[in-house]
């Protein structure tokens, strides 16, 4: 298992769905059943709504970083801490 799938597996499973809902919508191939099983999964509690909406601030802000160029947060965080841990 590599580091960053064990991350993964370390989110909330909510947050996982929810992502899993974004990648399916995102991909090109979703159909109207999926749209309605989204909406029929968002509906199921106020937790599931706000986990979509999380997820989908964090897809926006992932994208934001790569047409920008930078660096993700998590990057300079490993960055900054490497250069305390030299001085």
């Amino acid at each position: 298992m590599t580091k960053r799938s064990h991350q993964v597996d370390h989110l909330d499973p909510l947050i996982r769905e929810a992502l899993s809902w974004i990648t399916r919508l995102k991909s090109g191939e979703a159909t109207l059943a999926d749209a309605e099983q989204l909406m029929d999964w968002r509906g199921r509690s106020t937790a599931h709504e706000h986990a979509f909406r999380d997820a989908v601030k964090c897809w926006r802000a992932i994208g934001q970083a790569l047409a920008t160029g930078r660096p993700a947060l998590a990057s300079r965080r490993r960055r900054a801490s490497k250069s305390k841990a030299r001085a």
